[in-house]
């Protein structure tokens, strides 16, 4: 049997020891505060705010006419309704046949993702209805 011990491995570092001691640390932030300094006693002039150049001319924005809002949808939700297409018998059914599917079943409150795309090529077919999905 094997000798089982329970002393921690001589290689390993301290949890307290540090990479960098504090004096390092001391030294690189001083270092770091007067660079600021010297370049701004080179340049008196120089402009310290941080406010935005404004111009006098105002610039109009392009109004363009509101397009029919079309609902989005998700990148999963496409893909499942692709797949149940094609299980449905219809693998070159359009995006646009598609999406006014994903839409109808969206405004039935049914969340498609949750579906297998075998049931919901059922209701494509028109085998099962959308309530009947919900059960």
């Amino acid at each position: 049997m094997k000798k089982t011990t329970t002393a921690r491995k001589a290689n390993r570092r301290p949890a307290c020891e540090r990479k960098n001691p504090s004096g390092v640390q001391n030294q690189l932030s001083a270092r770091r505060s007067n660079t600021a300094s010297s370049k701004r006693a080179k340049n008196p002039n120089m402009n310290t705010t941080f406010e935005p150049q404004t111009n006098e001319e105002p610039e109009f924005a392009v109004v363009k006419a509101a397009e029919k809002p079309q609902a989005e949808f998700t990148r999963g939700q496409l893909g499942k309704a692709r797949r149940a297409f094609a299980k449905a018998g219809q693998p070159n059914a359009s995006e646009e046949v598609r999406k006014k599917w994903l839409a109808e079943m969206k405004e039935a409150n049914v969340a498609v993702v949750d579906f297998t795309s075998s049931r919901l090529a059922k209701v494509i077919k028109g085998e099962v209805t959308v309530s009947e999905l919900q059960k």
